[in-house]
């Protein structure tokens, strides 16, 4: 009997479900225009360039009003210090520019500041907000900047005039120490002479 119980419940329970309907990809939408060799650039209000975007090729979107990127290179500048460029392989573009996703591995580089610090930054999947100055990212992530080399899962990068980044987990920091010559040279010791005692 408790079997029979158990068996129509499972019974019951099929026919008032309704069957799931398959998941079919979002279409993206038809293109309506392309461009090649595309290079935008954004000034402030003061005319002073902001950021510049270049793509072997641009392909928008009606449907939402998104860009997709072949090849893109987003260069950011920020006060009188050197810009950070940043490369990847794939990307899409928001329908106002505001946020930037480069899909696939990613290069951040930026060259020596005042300090002489350099930095070169691997990761993949990265978000970007360029009016923000801010990238993050959930997969691993290597940045050198020598002597500091620093890596780990997941990574939150501020790329203002002062590069302030947290890396979430799994974190390693590396730290070369380069040891500074002696400014004084060392006095050389002469061995004691043996003499007789007065």
């Amino acid at each position: 009997m408790l079997l029979l119980i158990v068996g129509g419940t499972g019974w019951l329970a099929q026919r008032l479900t309704p069957p799931a309907e398959p998941i079919e990809p979002k279409p993206k939408g038809t293109v309506d225009y392309y461009a090649v060799n595309l290079l935008r650039t954004i000034a402030d209000e003061a005319g002073k360039t902001k950021n510049i975007l270049y793509a072997e090729r641009l392909t928008h979107y009606d449907n939402d009003d998104h860009s997709e990127l072949e090849k893109p290179v987003l260069t950011m500048f920020s006060g009188d210090g050197p810009p950070w460029v940043v490369h990847g392989e794939q990307g899409t573009v928001s329908s106002r520019g505001s946020e930037v996703f480069l899909k696939g591995p990613v290069l951040v580089l930026r060259d020596a500041d005042r300090n002489g610090r350099t930095v070169r930054a691997e990761a993949s999947n990265v978000k970007i907000l360029p009016d923000e100055e801010y990238g993050e990212t959930d997969d691993f992530v290597q940045i050198v900047s020598p002597p500091d080399e620093l890596s780990g899962v997941g990574m939150q990068a501020h790329f203002g005039k002062a590069f302030k980044v947290t890396v979430l987990s799994s974190v390693r920091r590396r730290h070369d120490v380069v040891r500074a010559p002696d400014a004084r040279p060392r006095r050389k010791v002469r061995p004691q002479q043996a003499g007789k005692r007065k």
